[in-house]
């Protein structure tokens, strides 16, 4: 059964649609019925700014027009991901992460997660104008369970579902160790696995194909080692930790990683899993 619905979802539909449907369920969800603040015209505002930097950047870069559908996932994801009382951060975060996929390349493709680099530079750069999705779930479990399901889904049609089991069990673990070692309080520690900004991190941020590694045993490391990132900026309670703590995982660890790869690029010295 498992080889069937991998062969559907593998070979008969892009994976990006599956990504597309699980953020459409948060938008739809979250304004709906658990109150998400993000209003229509910040939706759109990202949505559209992301689409039109990438037909835009698509014709003058690389002289082709292209259907914007992976700009359309990420605009919809910067509309979930960014929480901001004015509309233009929308459209800049959007903008900066499609300038950032065309423009930082290595061997022809981009070398960060567009939506994670835009959503740290705001962040760092313009806290005032911008933060982190505070939105925790309400009572609403069935809701819950519907979207966490869907991730499951899209995760599972990109090959990365490995990625996400691993991210998860290294943040528990991770979490254990700050209870135990460091005092925090358990809700404290485990709480941010029931936000909406942790399941969009770790379903639709971590799991992009183009910027996480080709082979099964390197996404686990590469999970886990954004979940220890993040969990030793929570102990130096600095906010926003998922974000940064990827960043740094691409910048400190992908980028050698994907040089070193480079070496090899037929792959003969190099095992895949």
């Amino acid at each position: 059964m498992g080889c069937f619905v991998r062969q559907f979802l593998g070979n008969r539909v892009d994976p990006r649609y599956m990504v597309l449907l699980f953020l459409l369920s948060f938008v739809v969800m979250g304004q709906q019925y658990l109150g998400f603040f993000q209003r229509w015209d910040q939706f759109l505002t990202a949505v559209f700014s992301s689409c039109l930097a990438e037909i835009a950047l698509s014709r003058i870069v690389r002289k082709r027009w292209i259907f914007p559908l992976s700009a359309l996932i990420t605009g919809m994801g910067i509309s979930l991901l960014l929480s901001s009382h004015l509309v233009w951060p929308y459209a800049l975060t959007s903008i900066i992460a499609i300038g950032l996929k065309h423009f930082i390349r290595i061997n022809g493709k981009h070398l960060f997660n567009p939506n994670n680099v835009a959503m740290s530079f705001m962040l760092f750069f313009l806290p005032q104008y911008a933060v982190s999705t505070p939105k925790q779930w309400t009572n609403g479990f069935e809701v819950m369970a519907i979207i966490l399901l869907l991730g499951a889904i899209a995760a599972y049609a990109a090959k990365r579902l490995d990625t996400v089991i691993a991210f998860i069990a290294g943040f528990c673990v991770f979490a254990f160790v700050r209870i135990y070692v460091f005092g925090e309080p358990t809700l404290f520690a485990f709480g941010p696995m029931f936000g909406a900004s942790f399941q969009l991190f770790t379903f639709f941020m971590i799991t992009d194909p183009a910027t996480t590694p080709p082979t099964r045993r390197a996404r686990i490391v590469f999970a886990i080692l954004i979940a220890l990132a993040d969990a030793s900026l929570r102990v130096a309670e600095i906010t926003n930790s998922p974000f940064y703590s990827a960043f740094f995982v691409a910048l400190f660890i992908g980028l050698p990683y994907r040089i070193y790869r480079m070496k090899f690029a037929d792959g003969s010295q190099i095992p895949q899993r």
